[in-house]
């Protein structure tokens, strides 16, 4: 799921800084290469900059991501992915967005 806030955010900022409404773009990838409650729900917090109420804030999804990264340091496993996504959720937190929903930290990218 942060993946794929991650990568909203991205493509959204981009599409922004090229001038284009960031709605038909979350539209366009969630009715054809990424169908699904996550993309389409994040997508549209995204594009909307509607992050409160939060559905889970930035803390709690860093704390979650916390476990994972201790479970899979715990078994020898890394997650190189995750310490990225870290690195991201910590950037947002220092922001003063830890009561913001953790679809967020596309704010970052923007």
């Amino acid at each position: 799921m942060k993946g794929a806030i991650q990568s909203l955010g991205e493509t959204i900022a981009v599409a922004e800084r090229a001038g284009i409404d960031p709605a038909p773009v979350v539209e366009l990838l969630t009715s054809t290469l990424f169908p699904g409650p996550v993309y389409s729900a994040y997508g549209d917090l995204i594009a909307e900059r509607r992050y409160r109420p939060a559905g889970f804030t930035t803390v709690l999804g860093r704390k979650n991501l916390h476990l994972a990264l201790d479970a899979a340091a715990n078994v020898g496993a890394s997650l190189p992915f995750g310490e990225v996504l870290r690195d991201v959720l910590d950037e947002a937190i220092s922001q003063g967005r830890s009561l913001d929903d953790w679809a967020c930290i596309a704010e970052l990218r923007r």
